[in-house]
């Protein structure tokens, strides 16, 4: 009973957080281009996402003719339930159950790339050729990008001979990862904007060519899962950052996890701030991004940063 109550606490937040997100960011675009964004339902449109939420769960469901049912209502699911599932290693302080897992880092990156496969399904089973080559590029897109992430990721557990997120955020008591290890960093927030098939590289879902991408075929509550999966996906990263390079919960000598909350809002805040800045980019130029920049610049940082450790760390 203890153990439901406290993946209640944990998980009830984070939805809450997921739907308001969405608010936030039509807020924020609507700032840029010069708009008001939602602001009818509610104060200052404040129940916008219930509103939506509502119209989208009663919608009728339509299906394309020959679409496999059973994955084609599945395969949202699945993608919510392991974005909600990464949740749970999270470690919103130190203290809390998820704080033991000892290998909380390989699960996450683990469950990440289950939810390629989620994706692949969900354009396969739509009985699409659009949505079948949107899966195609997003799969191709996502398995780059984790490639690098998992080799920046590295450097972090380098200094910290930890694979334990609370362990990696008690290293940086005295300075934060991202000040020896600014290259990654970078590297690190470019490569979620990939991995999250956000702009400029949300290439799955570009209008003139695929119509909406993998989802083109899903509506109503199917398609709001889909939804959600993305924004959750956002938020995990945005975590996982605050954790690996920023500290997590600490502050100089301050532990507080409303300080884990201001970091994973600042840097969600430079995803949406992205979005309505920059273009989308050619596809040609993600894999470059990828391939020729990131792997060997990221190949660099792994052997460099256990050379200096040894070196430092040699007797005199």
């Amino acid at each position: 009973m203890i153990l439901i109550t406290q993946t209640t606490l944990t998980l009830l937040p984070i939805i809450l957080s997921i739907a308001f997100l969405t608010l936030i960011e039509r807020k924020i675009l609507g700032s840029t281009q010069i708009r008001k964004g939602p602001n009818i339902v509610g104060f200052y449109g404040i129940l916008q996402p219930i509103a939506d939420a509502i119209k989208l769960i009663i919608k009728e469901n339509n299906k394309p003719n020959k679409t496999n049912t059973i994955l084609f209502t599945l395969s949202p699911i699945i993608s919510i339930s392991i974005a909600l599932t990464a949740w749970s290693i999270i470690p919103i302080k130190n203290n809390s159950p998820q704080s033991d897992t000892k290998i909380g880092i390989i699960i996450i990156l683990a469950l990440s790339s289950l939810s390629v496969y989620t994706i692949l399904l969900t354009g396969w089973s739509s009985n699409s050729k659009y949505s079948l080559l949107g899966s195609i590029r997003a799969t191709a897109q996502m398995i780059s990008y984790e490639i690098a992430i998992g080799l920046i990721i590295l450097t972090s557990i380098y200094l910290s001979s930890s694979l334990n997120l609370s362990i990696i955020t008690e290293a940086q008591t005295h300075t934060w990862y991202f000040l020896p290890l600014l290259p990654a960093f970078i590297m690190l927030i470019i490569s979620s904007l990939a991995e999250t098939n956000r702009t400029p590289f949300d290439l799955t879902e570009s209008e003139s060519e695929l119509v909406s991408g993998f989802n083109v075929e899903y509506s109503a509550i199917l398609f709001t899962l889909l939804f959600l999966a993305e924004y959750t996906n956002i938020l995990l990263m945005s975590a996982l950052i605050s954790i690996i390079f920023l500290g997590s919960s600490s502050i100089i000598n301050i532990n507080h996890p409303t300080i884990l909350a201001i970091k994973i809002i600042l840097i969600t805040y430079l995803f949406i701030w992205t979005r309505a800045t920059y273009p989308r980019t050619r596809y040609n130029q993600l894999m470059n991004i990828v391939w020729k920049s990131f792997l060997p610049l990221s190949l660099m940082l792994t052997t460099l940063t256990p050379s200096i450790i040894l070196i430092t760390n040699a007797p005199s």
